[in-house]
Order: C-alpha cells, then sequence, then structure tokens
C-alpha cells in the first residue's frame, strides 16, 4: 500500500491504532513517516485526526508514552501523568527479580530443614 493521506484516514477509519502499528500497513517506510502524514492531518484547517487514548508501550526496559490516535475532529485526550516514583521502583524491583522455582527455599533459615 502506498503512503498517501487517504491511504492513512483508511487504516484509522478500520481502528484507532498508534503510529507504529499504522506504520505495519505500509510497508518500506519507516514509522517516522506515517507519522509524518498523521501530523499532517492533524494540523490542517479542519483536523483529520485527533488522539483517542494514550497507552504505554514498553520497549526493552523502557516505557514510552504512544498516542493512539482515530479518524475524526474530536478533542484529543489528555495526556495521562509521568509514573510516580512508587510505581516506576516497583517496576523495576518486579524486572530486576529472578524467578523462583516452585518449592525452592526462599530464606537461609529455610535451609535447615532440606534433606
Amino acid at each position: 500500500m502506498k503512503l498517501t493521506h487517504e491511504n492513512v484516514r483508511s487504516v484509522l477509519a478500520a481502528q484507532p491504532m498508534t503510529g507504529r502499528e499504522a506504520a505495519a500497513f505500509f510497508p518500506g517506510h519507516r514509522h517516522q513517516d506515517v507519522a509524518a502524514v498523521i501530523s499532517t492531518l492533524r494540523h490542517l484547517a479542519t483536523p483529520q485526526v485527533y488522539v483517542k487514548a494514550w497507552t504505554r508501550d514498553t520497549s526493552g526496559t523502557k516505557t514510552y508514552l504512544r498516542a493512539v490516535y482515530a479518524l475524526g475532529n474530536k478533542r484529543d485526550a489528555r495526556k495521562p501523568a509521568p509514573l510516580g516514583y512508587a510505581e516506576r521502583s516497583a517496576r523495576l524491583r518486579a524486572r530486576r527479580k529472578p524467578p523462583m522455582a516452585p518449592g525452592t527455599p526462599n530464606s537461609v533459615w529455610q535451609l535447615g530443614g532440606l534433606p
């Protein structure tokens, strides 16, 4: 599919999606190319695309906020507040915690009861 304003509109008309998801419909183009077309559609005299919602996308160890675009001329959804210190710390601890096998002693004091 060729990257044009009409094709991007037709993809977003099918279902709301992020710019990276929309880029999957246009092989041979980077997500930045699709983002530029979406930006153009948002900044016309009568906008044709709006931000319906925000989603958090995890790529490796980083988490990014991604806009979910939809076809229409509505007010953009408010961007959520950044993660607080407690939530960031909890995510980091969960990522660093090694998985425990069932029945594995989780304390030095439990090692005494092993055969």
